[in-house]
């Protein structure tokens, strides 16, 4: 029987074996980042918060909480965020 180019038996365990040798070599090769002071960013969406009866409150503010981790936003500005985040009823 011709295999023409695959490998035999076991060939793709020792190819996946040298890939996973290869990228933790290349891991391990890593420097680290020189610490900056952390930028404020947007990466993270938050989607507005209008108060209606099928919105959840509690969920909303996981999906805030994490916006923040994500986006740096420093904890002094999260209330000021907080409100452009709302509409509506929930502004009030």
């Amino acid at each position: 029987m011709d295999r023409g180019n695959n490998p035999p038996n076991g060939g793709q365990n020792n190819i996946m074996a040298q890939a996973l040798i290869a990228l933790a070599a290349a891991l391990g090769n890593l420097q680290p980042v020189p610490a900056q002071a952390s930028k404020e960013q947007n990466i993270a969406q938050v989607p507005k918060f209008h108060g209606y009866g099928n919105e959840d409150p509690a969920e909303w503010a996981k999906r805030f909480d994490a916006a923040c981790l994500t986006n740096n936003w420093r904890l002094n500005c999260q209330k000021d965020i907080t409100g452009s985040f709302l509409d509506g009823s929930a502004f009030q």
